[in-house]
């Protein structure tokens, strides 16, 4: 893993996340309260981490030989990317706000809202390399 290949795939990370933004379906609140640079250094710290965890859950998929073993593999990861994403939230780390209620209000409306949340983003670490 190459310090600029984990860089771009950061990038990446982030305009995912403008985009899921754009849906409705999570916040920044540390962009537009007017918050600091080290707010700001400690968003990009934590898409770091998100970075590094998700290649390491797509290095671990590419290794896998079964198909569907490997695309069992690849949804549990996405769940845990959106899971992850919500511990944010639930530890006050003021970074990405994960909206559960995005799709509705039913029961499985917070398990599908992670699910299609991290799929976005294990799709940058499956589709690059």
């Amino acid at each position: 893993m190459s310090l600029l290949s984990l860089a771009v795939k950061t990038l990446m990370i982030l305009v995912m996340l403008f985009l899921l933004s754009l849906a409705g379906a999570i916040s920044f609140p540390i962009l537009f309260n007017g918050a600091g640079l080290t707010n700001f250094l400690l968003l990009i710290l934590t898409i770091l981490g998100l970075s590094v965890i998700g290649y390491l859950l797509g290095k671990g998929v590419r290794t896998v030989k079964k198909p569907l073993e490997a695309f069992l593999a690849t949804y549990v990861g996405s769940i845990c990317l959106g899971g992850i994403l919500a511990l944010f939230a639930v530890l006050n780390v003021p970074t990405v706000r994960v909206n559960l209620n995005w799709l509705g209000t039913s029961w499985y409306s917070p398990l599908l809202a992670l699910l299609f949340i991290g799929t976005s983003l294990m799709l940058v670490f499956l589709s690059s390399e």
